[in-house]
């Protein structure tokens, strides 16, 4: 049995092909390792960045970002490649990782995690359409205390739906629960869509996702065109999603999520900013798409009512 679900994770990826300059060295602006050890992920995650962006490109054909989904017509025939950069808000491009600052407020100390976010190259058929596995993990004081799995794809008009997710808690580095597991055609859940081909403001808000018994999260366009700055950089023409009326999610184009706010004052306040962005290289994508396996075939055995009839996750290359 599953516990109940934690407060919904940020799902957001930021994504782009860049040369970084950390304190471990970079091999011509790859990074050669995503591993889960304390001092992998301290190396990973350098707050020190000397960086130039390069941008991803666009869609050439503007109609991609002309036709936005309604997530109540889920048509499977309008799926192909879950990869990509068809929409330039939330590109999906395997080897791009991003790492954000996480700071919770709880009473008057400020604790702070860090947030690893890779888009692999594992894929998995979820309801009838090809997914990629995106893998995030939260690393408290160098150990990962929790790692997910969210299935995303890309309908022909670059609307990126979501269709599933699983996560797991650990201590000491040992596995504890899993927390989280839902697909998309499982057990009544219903696939969202986690960003539009073409965000404006003023459009109605959109179903994100939909689990009986569990949530129903909505979102919609709150702002467009304002300058947002993070550590890693000021972004102009951003975007802002805000998700079920709780939380504010912030995008640059050719980049993806860059930041993350809560929409309330009190309580557990909790914040993230984007930190650093860097294209791994095959082997660092190798050891990120072997954990996302990993997690994959676990959740047959931890989560057997939801992901032990589904279909097994594979590399795409």
């Amino acid at each position: 049995m599953l516990e109940q679900p934690r407060p919904r994770r940020a799902v957001t990826v930021a994504v782009v092909a860049i040369c970084l300059a950390v304190a471990a060295g970079c091999d011509r602006g790859t990074s050669s390792s995503t591993s889960t050890s304390s001092a992998a992920a301290g190396q990973q995650t350098t707050s020190s960045v000397s960086a130039i962006t390069k941008t991803t490109s666009a869609p050439t054909t503007t109609a991609l970002r002309r036709v936005n989904a309604d997530p109540g017509e889920f048509n499977r025939k309008d799926f192909g490649d879950p990869t990509g950069d068809a929409n330039p808000w939330l590109p999906l491009v395997p080897g791009y990782q991003s790492v954000r600052d996480g700071t919770l407020f709880r009473g008057r100390r400020e604790l702070h995690h860090r947030r690893r976010f890779t888009i692999t190259d594992v894929v998995k058929r979820v309801d009838g359409v090809l997914t990629v596995a995106v893998l995030d993990q939260d690393i408290d004081a160098g150990q990962i205390a929790e790692q997910a799995l969210d299935y995303f794809a890309q309908d022909k008009h670059g609307n990126v739906w979501y269709l599933g997710s699983y996560t797991e808690s650990y201590e000491g580095g040992q596995f504890v629960n899993a927390t989280d597991a839902w697909l998309a055609g499982v057990n009544g859940a219903i696939p969202g869509v986690i960003m539009m081909a073409d965000p404006k403001k003023g459009m109605p808000a959109y179903l994100q996702d939909s689990i009986p018994g569990r949530e129903t999260v909505h979102a919609e366009v709150a702002r467009l065109g304002e300058r947002k700055c993070v550590p890693f950089k000021c972004f102009s023409n951003t975007l802002t999603i805000l998700e079920d009326g709780t939380e504010f999610k912030y995008y640059a184009q050719g980049v993806g999520g860059i930041a993350t706010e809560p929409n309330y004052s009190g309580g557990e306040q909790e914040k993230e900013a984007l930190l650093n962005v860097i294209q791994l290289t095959p082997k660092g994508l190798t050891e990120a798409s072997a954990e996302a396996l990993k997690l994959d075939r676990h959740a047959r055995t931890t989560a057997s009512e939801v992901f032990g009839s589904s279909a097994p996750a594979r590399r795409s290359r």
